[in-house]
């Protein structure tokens, strides 16, 4: 796989593919990969291209014809259903949408996938100058769900070097069940697969939950900072991205509103190296404290 590019407005984002694996995803991100920047309707892929694009080969999953048309099948059913929802910043105004409305899957004549946009909505996956570009091959390597999906949110900050989030939003964005705790969250959602995974897509990567000031210091959010991204080939307007990113201030920003405190989480893999270096820093200690279990 070759520098096969991703690209869709950042309103998708918003969508959390709730209840998808991580082989799923990568064929939604394979669907988006081919509808990218075509102003029409209708695209029908080959099954060929569609595992190549997905990794399916690279994977032990190795099915027949027969049970790669019943595994799309009950995909496109999935797909089906899954909905965005956009939002006005008063919340007085949504909009409910589906984006890929219809699929017709053929094993018999072409072995091809065809997959009907939604026509009102096509802006979501032609040109526009607010959007998410990223690598398949680098999304296919996420080998967690949670990882996938903080892979693609980050890559939307990819010119920025840091992308902060409230923590209810960012359980909205990754499906986070309601029933898990913060300590759930530090377990699951940033487990140590994650980190490394991060670590390995991003330069310099590190991820800093911030505190509020009410009983027990709740946290009410969390920074991720990385190495800015060079303007690309698939960059169409980077001052405009830039305007609206969140929090664009400076190349360290500065800590939530009433945080108080941070707590950084490191791939664990550079632990020791980390605390060499910073032995002689009196709140590293502090830094660490919480995360790492020895």
């Amino acid at each position: 796989m070759t520098h096969e590019i991703v690209q869709y407005h950042n309103d998708f984002n918003t969508v959390p593919l709730r209840g998808f694996n991580e082989r799923e995803k990568r064929i939604v991100m394979a669907l988006l990969h081919q509808v990218k920047n075509k102003d029409i309707e209708v695209v029908k892929i080959d099954f060929e291209t569609l595992r190549y694009l997905s990794g399916w080969d690279e994977t032990k999953y190795n099915a027949s014809k027969q049970e790669f048309v019943t595994y799309l099948t009950k995909l496109s059913k999935k797909i089906g259903q899954l909905q965005g929802v956009l939002r006005s910043e008063s919340g007085l105004r949504s909009i409910v949408f589906n984006l890929f409305p219809t699929f017709i899957i053929d094993g018999e004549d072409t072995n091809t996938l065809t997959v009907r946009i939604n026509s009102e909505f096509k802006y979501l996956t032609n040109l526009f100058d607010m959007f998410t570009a990223f690598e398949l091959e680098d999304y296919n390597k996420m080998s967690t769900s949670y990882g996938q999906e903080l892979y693609r949110l980050i890559k939307q900050y990819r010119t920025t070097g840091f992308y902060r989030v409230k923590i209810d939003e960012l359980r909205h964005l990754l499906s986070v069940p309601e029933k898990y705790s913060n300590a759930d969250m530090d377990k699951r959602v940033f487990s140590k697969t994650t980190i490394i995974d991060l670590t390995n897509a991003f330069s310099n990567f590190k991820i800093k939950q911030e505190r509020g000031t009410g009983r027990g210091r709740p946290i009410i959010g969390y920074t991720f900072t990385f190495d800015k991204e060079k303007t690309n080939q698939y960059e169409i307007d980077r001052k405009k991205e830039e305007q609206i990113a969140q929090f664009w201030k400076s190349d360290e920003p500065e800590p939530m509103p009433s945080a108080v405190a941070q707590t950084e989480y490191q791939n664990p893999e550079l632990r020791k190296q980390k605390e060499e270096t910073d032995k002689q820093s009196a709140s590293f200690g502090d830094l660490l404290k919480g995360w790492f279990k020895k």
